[in-house]
């Protein structure tokens, strides 16, 4: 049977390996995903989303709360509008000058995708 091992001594974390996790929505409701992560002077967005049940400016992710510019890489989970909806805007509108990736399914449809959208918004 394997035992519990105890961990010898605590090492305080230095205030340079602390992650900070800022969510600019879907922190409490569906829709508007995008969350901030910063480590190690580094800025990574995950996800850049709409919410589906509200309209213009109220659909967007809280980016007035960061600095676009500031942002190093952007990361798209999958093409659901709630994850990727405000990406047009966000490359489009801001400062932003990082790099973008996602996936190759959702890069070939993206597109597509967001007309449909628009046509029927």
């Amino acid at each position: 049977m394997a035992t519990k091992r105890k961990c010898d001594a605590t090492v305080p974390a230095e205030e340079s390996d602390q992650l900070l996790i800022r969510p600019l929505g879907a922190g409490q409701e569906v829709g508007r995903s995008c969350i901030i992560l910063e480590f190690k002077g580094r800025k990574i967005m995950l996800d850049c989303g709409i919410h589906p049940g509200l309209e213009g400016m109220d659909a967007l992710p809280y980016i007035d709360l960061i600095d676009p510019a500031e942002i190093d890489l952007l990361l798209i989970s999958h093409f659901h509008l709630d994850h990727c909806g405000a990406l047009p805007w966000f490359l489009q509108k801001t400062s932003f000058k990082g790099r973008t990736f996602m996936t190759h399914a959702t890069k070939a449809i993206y597109r597509w995708l967001l007309s449909d959208y628009v046509k029927v918004r």
